[in-house]
């Protein structure tokens, strides 16, 4: 278990967790069924991802550069690092809240110290420690899974709407289905397991192990999503209560599913916080320096790989200043799902044009059932930047 488990694990950062919150707290349990369509679409195109870092020995941004052209690769990466930046603040604020939540200090006084502490250790830490502490990390994740099963769901119910969907053609059920598989399909994890098969130095004879590796990581992503839709729709649909904000979801959990419950959900977003936001930082700067052909990698000196560092640095630090500027993290996040919906269609596309390229594959390209779950993702998520896009003409 490694890059796959982890890059499960990291999808679901603190902005994810409030998205979920929501869709749980607006639809119940109306989406639940969508488990079954993200987990085939996030283990293919993870696929993808590990095949192109294992067989190229390169990230996605360097494969974009040289067989496509800057300004191709420019228009992948560059939307997804302002993603990734915006994403960074309002996980920031998440992560934070999640300590004022457990200390009881305010969380704008622990904004700087999480960025400079995580900054630190990706810097100045070897990429085995980083990896290991991030594997450690993985399996504290579950704890919204516990918490689910906490608060005793009707599961006859619940198992209904998982496998039989109940489609609703409302603004709201829309929406919420929108925020969903943006917060789900997050362009960053597949850069990020791109590179870090090429970190691990994985072998094309390693093939089989890394997928599957990538079907635990994206078996586990999903089934943290499930149980965290699951605790909102028992504790907050149809109860009349507004969830916004990390703390709203605490707050109404106290009473409704007992200090231990909001205890461990205050946990699983730290946690949540420590694994992403490194992620987030490191993806950022494996792009833009394979972009710009920079010496990159978490196992570099500091001294060879200085620009990388510096994007981490800079990452993290516009991540913390835009945390610092007070805007609400659910609009933060709302902005950056947007990003997203508008950079999944292209970096799709690519994803399953390179996983067919036989002159970077060569005889590793995809296979059928690769080939129908990718062009279905692709289809799925123009669907939804229409959506979005439509959204945010309509003024909502």
């Amino acid at each position: 278990m490694g890059p796959g488990v982890v890059s499960g694990a990291a999808d679901n950062d603190p902005a994810g967790v409030v998205t979920y919150i929501q869709v749980g707290a607006t639809t119940g349990v109306g989406l639940l069924w969508l488990l079954l369509l993200s987990t085939p679409m996030l283990y293919y195109l993870e696929e993808m991802s590990t095949r192109l870092g294992v067989v190229t020995k390169r990230g996605i941004g360097h494969v974009l550069r040289k067989r496509y052209g800057r300004g191709v690769a420019a228009a992948v990466i560059g939307p997804l690092v302002l993603s990734n930046i915006v994403t960074i603040g309002a996980d920031l604020i998440g992560t934070a809240t999640a300590v004022q939540l457990l200390t009881g200090i305010g969380w704008e006084w622990w904004i700087v110290p999480l960025a400079v502490l995580l900054a630190a250790a990706l810097i100045f830490a070897s990429y085995q420690t980083i990896s290991r502490f991030l594997l450690v990390l993985t399996p504290l994740v579950a704890l919204y899974i516990i918490t689910g099963l906490i608060v005793r769901p009707h599961w006859d119910t619940v198992l209904r709407a998982t496998f039989i969907p109940a489609v609703r053609f409302t603004p709201t059920y829309l929406t919420a289905a929108l925020g969903l598989l943006g917060a789900t399909l997050t362009p960053y994890m597949f850069f990020w397991q791109a590179t870090e098969e090429v970190e691990a130095r994985r072998k094309v004879e390693d093939l089989a192990d890394e997928n599957l590796d990538v079907a635990a990581g994206m078996v586990y992503a999903n089934l943290v999503f499930y149980f965290i839709i699951l605790v909102a729709s028992v504790v907050f649909y149809g109860k009349g209560v507004s969830v916004q904000t990390l703390n709203d979801a605490a707050r109404a959990l106290r009473p409704l599913a007992g200090d231990g419950a909001a205890l461990l959900f205050g946990l699983g977003v730290l946690v949540s916080g420590i694994l992403s936001v490194p992620v987030m930082a490191a993806c950022t700067a494996y792009s833009l320096a394979e972009f710009f052909g920079w010496v990159e990698g978490l196992d570099k000196k500091v001294r060879r790989a200085r620009g990388f560092y510096l994007i981490i640095a800079g990452a993290l630090g516009t991540g913390a200043a835009i945390g610092l500027l007070r805007i609400s993290p659910v609009t933060l996040m709302y902005w950056s799902q947007i990003i997203n919906g508008f950079l999944l269609p292209p970096l799709f596309f690519t994803l399953v044009r390179l996983g067919n390229d036989r002159l970077v594959l060569g005889t590793h390209t995809n296979g059928v059932l690769s080939n129908v779950v990718g062009w279905g993702a692709v289809l799925l998520t123009l669907a939804l930047a229409i959506l979005t896009l439509r959204q945010i003409i309509g003024g909502h």
